[in-house]
């Protein structure tokens, strides 16, 4: 809710938010090979819509350097035209995965992922906006191919890399002596200063409009729609879980009771990104960096996110002769900042000291966003993630020991010994307890109750402590029951829970010799170990009943 009385704080937060979108919206629309107004626009038009209809209080919208990369990659293929047409599509995308509540996944992607998503942008930034500091885009593609060739500095315009390099310092610097300093319109102010006194025929940003465009649809004239529409989901997707994650780090920093809604949020980006394209735009997205700018510099309500967008216009009505100024290299020094500051180095260490798995999944989303894609990157860390996790909790431990006596029953066993006397000559038992899930990162494990010759003549396996079992471990125990039968040995799966019923169900009716029992001693009668059969017969699945004799005949592990 918006009061009267906060309207004086959102309207400083608003003003302050303003100084460093402006000239990131100019920096981000040149670097993608757009006219600078398109930017400001986007920062105008989404911002209000943003701002009004957001999931969270406040989250500030417009352009991001997360969608850089593949709103350059866009034009490049299909135009400026293009990126209006796959930006308005995006959001209607949004919308409907907001309708049907999609935005929930986002609390489940792991912390490690998110980090690296960050790390892979600001890495994605620094490989292509260095050469554009240089000047040298025409012939060194990205940083890598800068580094690589020894004759590049010939070609460099080292005016442009100092007022570059003034902007840079400046945002590093000022920012120390007082946070209330603008100080990325310093650093700018600065970097202008210099080219125009220094220099002549710079390349700067141009003339810009004092007003807004009408909205109009995209013209699809010479725009393969086929080829475009993969980029437009890739777009739809990458704006979403970058607005999502936004908000959800917004929600840790505030420390709020409430979470904010993200499936509403997910509607307000795709209305946004619908109206951002209808006015020639660039995609937009939740900006965690706006958005805790806001909140730091005094934000209470979402009105503070609206007046940024009005400050914007503000800007672009009656600044437009300056802005029109400002060095491409004084531009894309901002955006190099913004990439390192993306990289997060001090987190990064502090990770190698605490946790070098979670900094496996950090660079592993990096460097896949880097050299392939977003998608790669977040699908490698994802999957890394997922693997490391179930390797820390999905641990398996074995206790085996080996009975060829029947007065070893009587001790360090985890079954009772039976009350029917046991074939003493025969007796010769492998009693095995499994405690954690079997899984295919683990079941090999499994293979060490046939370690032989010699084999036993009864592999007793205690189920009780075995939390799941995957389609690998089911195939083991298979294997293993079939192993020990060519053999003529028996494999007895005891004290199976409940929940594993179902999976193992397929053992019990292919091999006889497997066998579900309650209690060591049904185990034994179905080996033939037993010389009468004074209790219970062996209980095949289903395993409730098993689990009805062990408590009647009282065997615990």
């Amino acid at each position: 809710m918006v009061h009267p009385g906060s309207l004086p704080a959102d309207a400083a937060a608003g003003l302050s938010v303003a100084c460093v979108a402006l000239p990131l919206n100019v920096a981000l629309a040149t670097a993608a090979g757009l006219p600078a107004s398109v930017g400001l626009v986007s920062g105008v038009v989404a911002g209000v819509v943003g701002g009004l209809l957001s999931g969270s209080r406040f989250q500030v919208t417009g352009p991001e350097a997360a969608l850089l990369p593949l709103a350059a990659a866009i034009v490049a293929a299909h135009g400026a035209a293009g990126l209006a047409i796959a930006t308005v599509l995006a959001g209607v995308m949004q919308v409907a995965m907001g309708f049907v509540r999609a935005g929930r996944f986002a609390r489940l992607i792991p912390r490690p992922v998110v980090m690296g998503f960050t790390v892979g942008i600001g890495l994605l930034l620094l490989n292509t906006q260095l050469p554009r500091l240089f000047a040298v885009e025409d012939t060194h593609a990205n940083a890598v191919a800068l580094v690589m060739k020894r004759t590049w500095g010939a070609h460099v315009g080292w005016l442009g890399v100092a007022a570059g390099a003034l902007t840079a310092l400046a945002m590093v610097t000022l920012p120390r002596l007082h946070k209330r300093i603008p100080a990325v319109l310093v650093g700018l102010t600065l970097g202008t200063g210099l080219m125009v006194w220094l220099g002549t025929g710079y390349d700067a940003v141009g003339a810009l409009p004092r007003s807004l465009p009408m909205p109009a649809l995209p013209s699809f004239e010479g725009v393969h729609l086929a080829g475009l529409l993969p980029a437009a989901v890739g777009l739809a997707l990458l704006a979403s879980l970058g607005s999502l994650l936004a908000t959800s780090s917004l929600d840790a920093l505030t420390g709020a009771r409430t979470h904010s809604d993200l499936d509403q949020d997910l509607v307000a980006q795709g209305l946004a990104n619908i109206a951002a394209g209808l006015f020639g735009g660039f995609p937009v997205m939740g900006a965690i960096v706006r958005a805790s700018a806001s909140i730091q510099a005094g934000a209470r309500t979402r009105a503070a996110s609206v007046l940024h967008a009005l400050w914007l216009f503000v800007a672009m009505a009656l600044l437009a002769p300056l802005v029109a100024r400002i060095p491409i290299a004084a531009l894309t020094a901002i955006l190099l900042v913004v990439g390192v500051r993306l990289l997060n180095l001090e987190g990064l260490v502090a990770m190698w000291n605490q946790s070098k798995s979670t900094l496996s999944v950090v660079l592993v989303t990096a460097l896949g966003i880097a050299v392939f894609n977003v998608f790669a990157g977040i699908g490698a860390g994802l999957a890394l993630a997922s693997l490391l996790y179930v390797r820390r909790h999905g641990a398996l431990r074995l206790e085996v020991q080996r009975v060829t006596d029947a007065s070893q029953l009587q001790r360090g066993l985890h079954v009772q010994a039976p009350e029917a006397p046991v074939a003493h000559e025969a007796l010769d038992l492998l009693v095995a307890r499994v405690d954690g899930p079997i899984l295919f990162i683990n079941h090999l494990k499994l293979y060490e109750l046939v370690d032989g010759p010699p084999w036993a003549k009864l592999v007793v396996i205690d189920l009780s402590r075995v939390t799941l079992v995957d389609a690998a471990g089911v195939a083991t125990l298979q294997y293993l029951a079939e192993f020990l039968a060519v053999r003529g040995a028996h494999l007895a799966l005891v004290k199976v829970p409940p929940h594993l019923e179902a999976a193992l169900e397929p053992i019990a009716q292919h091999l006889l010799e497997a066998r579900m029992h309650g209690s060591l001693e049904g185990a034994l009668l179905g080996a033939g170990l037993l010389p009468t059969a004074p209790l219970e017969a062996p209980v095949v699945l289903p395993a409730h009943a098993a689990h009805s004799a062990h408590a009647a005949h009282s065997a615990h592990p």
